[in-house]
């Protein structure tokens, strides 16, 4: 029998969850082949660890690409140039390929270079050598204005923002300094994690407020000013001496060049399998056999907000779209569909964890829980790390 050949375009969360339940679904025969520009991979928790000292140095959090090649998964070090949906080939820096399925991964690329100012002035939360950065400035800070900030929308990991200021905040109270410290939070969001719903938005600003942390919903920042340390608003200026940036974040070239980018930038996706569509409101398919999955896909709610960029949802459709690609090869109808929902652990310092799930599908908007935060839910938010070890060696 000849084997098919998937290709997967990027090796981040979603990507290499394909990558696996594929191995483990189809026979041998059958290639899977992982297109990744990067040589490693790491997991924005990880950061936020990196950040508040429970992880010390990159090299604990980071996983080689390498060790993620074995028999039955290839991993190509290459970055996607262009695709041709309908015949399903990549011209890549290492050369074309062509595939039988092709599932896009990509993720969503940081931008800080478009905020001016950023890159000189923030300690970029989502970069490895920003969050070691980020550390050492908190280490040797002695009171102050802190600011965390939010660069655009939208922004992968959406937590993630919230968890550094709380995580941050209860780091300043165990040293002593917190009363010499004022901490403000800015970012575009009406609410925080509004898409969640309103019972998770109020959660959170209930969170904020109690510790002390100034929110401010609603503020684009337009430019950074590192020499004077001060952030420009459309109606203010904010002075600041510690500043934690989350950088805008865009789509990759590649989509808007293949034609499969809609007007968020994303590509359109079929909520339940998804394929990429042609057409919103009828759902139908675009391209037989090629799929986009995680941060890279737009998908929009019954409340008409897009599906957070979120780790969870990627894993959850790239086990739909491996299952999809397996039962057709395989000859049978298949058995997933993507439902919608959705589970994370906020952590809130103090060695707690928030733990949220629900139905992002509900109508007329998401049905979230966020859990009051325990031990038990901060040490399961460290477990989940220990996935990776089944995916690296």
């Amino acid at each position: 029998m000849t084997g098919s050949t998937t290709l997967i375009l990027g090796g981040g969360w979603g990507g290499l969850a394909t990558a696996h339940h594929l191995r483990r679904d189809l026979a041998p025969e059958h290639r899977i082949v992982v297109v990744e520009r990067s040589d490693t991979f790491s997991m924005c928790v990880s950061y936020l660890w990196l950040m508040n000292g429970k992880r010390q140095s990159l090299t604990q959090v980071r996983r080689e690409m390498a060790t993620l090649k074995r028999p039955g998964i290839e991993w190509v070090q290459a970055e996607a140039l262009s695709l041709d949906p309908t015949d399903r080939t990549v011209d890549t820096s290492a050369g074309r390929l062509t595939g039988d399925y092709v599932v896009l991964a990509l993720g969503a690329e940081l931008a800080p270079d478009a905020v001016a100012g950023f890159d000189a002035a923030a300690h970029n939360l989502y970069d490895g050598a920003g969050a070691v950065g980020l550390r050492a400035a908190l280490g040797s800070f002695t009171g102050g204005r802190i600011v965390v900030l939010v660069a655009g929308t939208p922004f992968r990991c959406p937590a993630a923002p919230y968890e550094a200021a709380m995580l941050v905040e209860a780091e300043l109270r165990e040293r002593g300094i917190r009363d010499r410290t004022e901490m403000s939070f800015y970012t575009p969001e009406p609410r925080p994690m509004l898409v969640a719903g309103r019972a998770v938005s109020d959660a959170l600003e209930n969170m904020l407020s109690k510790k002390g942390i100034g929110y401010h919903p609603q503020h684009q920042v337009e430019s950074i000013e590192p020499d004077t340390r001060t952030l420009h608003f459309a109606d203010k200026t904010v002075p600041y001496d510690l500043l934690i940036g989350i950088p805008p974040h865009r789509p990759p070239a590649l989509l808007a060049a293949a034609g499969l980018a809609d007007d968020t930038g994303y590509v359109p996706v079929h909520p339940q399998t998804l394929e990429i569509l042609s057409n919103l409101e009828t759902l139908e398919v675009a391209y037989p056999g090629v799929y986009a999955i995680g941060d890279v896909t737009s998908i929009r709610l019954l409340n008409q907000l897009l599906l957070p960029k979120a780790g969870v949802f990627a894993e959850a459709q790239a086990q739909v779209v491996a299952d999809a690609i397996a039962s057709e090869i395989r000859g049978e109808p298949r058995s997933a569909n993507f439902d919608g929902q959705g589970s994370c652990y906020v952590e809130t310092g103090d060695g707690l964890a928030a733990y949220g799930s629900g139905d992002f599908y509900a109508y007329p908007e998401p049905r979230v829980k966020l859990e009051d935060p325990t031990t038990a839910a901060r040490q399961a938010k460290e477990e989940y790390e220990q996935l990776l070890d089944a995916w690296f060696e």
